[in-house]
């Protein structure tokens, strides 16, 4: 196969824990030492981390926004490579990554220009990440999206997380770069985008990257509410929904909220409520036993509690998101007047 130059984009802040081992895998690809690039852009890290990464061969550069769409859009704006390949400081690559992913790149259609894989899980992580994650790998999950669902067959995607993507750099430069104005969810507006323009996005199996799964319930909670709340600004900016399954949360908070609501007055809603909760958790049980195989833990039930809080927080996130969208108009047109 031929070897084009690729630039590495890594965009970190306070890594100091994981960064050397995502930088020895990005250092020992099986991949021709003098046809890629390792650009590490530091978010102005108030830990070691700058001096961790100033031990390695590599390209550092400073974010002075300090967030990962300027990170990366400065990592874009200084590599050589006409591919630029993405994965994050928390993450460890496979040492056939970058190999596998140019090899598909040069045998894909022209109009692919996004190629990626798996965002798996270590299995050393503490019990809640990992049950977060393999809670995410589900359809109850994810909604079978290519961010978490790691299938085994090689398909087209509406888009790919960027701890593990490959872009064509002329792309990127041609609808705009990230959007800066994202702090959450800065890679599924530009795939979006990307998109649109009739461009398409490959998934492949064997591109493999670890990444790590950390937090607890409360950190968790926190960034589900602004995921959701991301979901909702992409949906605002582009003036559709960008996902079939993102509003759904949001629906059945509402829905649930309104038969509560009515059961006062009418005893019927309030069965079809029993009825509809008695199914959702039926679900949620039968995903737990799914992660509970998949982790081969009796700790793989905790999905029946975290999925849940998953849908309710991202959901919740997502109402506030437009709630505050008609206040702000609201406050804006007495303003006005």
């Amino acid at each position: 196969m031929e070897y084009p130059f690729v630039s590495v984009i890594v965009g970190i802040r306070n890594e100091e824990i994981f960064i050397e081992e995502c930088i020895e895998s990005l250092v020992r690809l099986d991949y021709p030492s003098d046809h890629y690039e390792i650009i590490i852009v530091d978010g102005m890290s108030s830990d070691k981390t700058r001096d961790l990464v100033q031990k390695y061969p590599v390209k550092l550069l400073l974010n002075n926004k300090k967030n990962v769409a300027a990170a990366r859009n400065l990592g874009v704006e200084n590599a050589i490579g006409d591919l630029v390949a993405f994965t994050d400081g928390d993450c460890k690559v496979d040492s056939q990554w970058l190999k596998i992913l140019v090899c598909e790149m040069q045998n894909a259609p022209y109009d692919v220009v996004c190629f990626g894989g798996p965002n798996l899980i270590f299995e050393t992580d503490p019990v809640f990440g990992r049950v977060v994650g393999y809670s995410q790998e589900t359809f109850l999950g994810s909604g079978g999206s290519a961010q978490s669902k790691n299938s085994t067959k090689k398909h087209y995607v509406s888009s790919l997380p960027n701890c593990n993507a490959m872009y064509k750099k002329s792309v990127i430069q041609e609808v705009g770069y990230f959007d800066e104005r994202f702090l959450i969810g800065q890679d599924g507006d530009l795939n979006y985008r990307i998109g649109k323009q009739g461009h398409k996005f490959l998934y492949v199996p064997e591109a493999q990257v670890l990444h790590h799964r950390r937090g607890t319930l409360y950190s968790f909670s926190v960034r589900m509410f602004k995921y959701g709340m991301w979901m909702a600004e992409l949906s605002k900016k582009h003036g559709e929904f960008i996902r079939w399954y993102a509003f759904l949360p949001s629906i059945a908070i509402v829905f649930s909220v309104a038969l509560l609501i009515s059961s006062v007055i009418y005893y019927t809603p309030m069965l079809f409520l029993h009825a509809l909760i008695a199914i959702y958790f039926v679900l949620v049980f039968v995903t737990s036993i799914q992660v509970t195989c998949k982790m081969r833990s009796k700790y793989g039930l905790f999905a029946f509690f975290v999925i849940p809080v998953q849908h309710v927080t991202y959901g919740l996130g997502f109402l506030y998101s437009f709630a505050n969208s008609l206040y702000l108009a609201k406050f804006k047109s007495r303003s006005d007047i």
